[in-house]
């Protein structure tokens, strides 16, 4: 894997860091004063052994700090992506709900003017429902007339038909004598015997 400018950098400034240390700690011997003296050998040997374990960290450190930090570089890329996605997609929404929010007087007018519509068409029905509702009772109404006249009528009739048949009676007992009675019961009895 190669390893990116800044990644490079890093390691750079890791090593010169270890590598200042024996450095100043030679510094720091040497101003110890005359009673110290200065052991080049040993320092040469600490000095080898620091640059050895610098090397050996750095070989075995290389890989997975290169990774890490490329895979740091990547998850906040695609972090950047996805959030600008989602930036965008709010923006959108937002476009949306502004054009909804313009349309919105125009569609409560639309609204009112289709219940009115609805309204409307509702009270032709109950208009329509109840001039039916009329016209039958009318009709209803006409034809109890047409049997409460009729009833009349023959009430009118059968009271008359009494009253005649009553009158006649009266007539009759007037005019009518013992002979007359006597006739009348004899056809009676001829008819009663035919009849048999």
């Amino acid at each position: 894997m190669k390893l990116n400018a800044k990644g490079g950098r890093i390691f750079e400034g890791i090593g010169w860091a270890f590598l200042s240390i024996p450095l100043m700690a030679g510094v720091a011997l040497a101003s110890g004063g005359a009673e110290h003296a200065t052991n080049w050998k040993d320092l040469l040997l600490r000095t080898v052994n620091f640059a050895i374990l610098v090397v050996v960290l750095y070989k075995l450190l290389k890989n997975p700090i290169t990774n890490y930090f490329s895979t740091r570089r990547e998850n906040i890329k695609r972090l950047l992506e996805e959030m600008e996605q989602k930036k965008e997609e709010a923006e959108r929404k937002c476009a949306e709900y502004k054009a909804k929010l313009a349309m919105l007087d125009q569609e409560v007018e639309k609204i009112i003017q289709e219940y009115v519509q609805q309204g409307e068409r509702e009270r032709a029905k109950i208009i329509e429902a109840a001039e039916r509702q009329a016209a039958y009772i009318k009709q209803q109404a006409q034809l109890a007339i047409q049997q409460e006249v009729k009833a009349a009528k023959d009430a009118l009739r059968e009271e008359v038909a009494e009253l005649t048949v009553k009158a006649a009676e009266d007539m009759l007992r007037e005019k009518m004598g013992a002979e007359d009675q006597e006739r009348l019961v004899e056809e009676f009895m001829i008819k009663v015997v035919e009849a048999k």
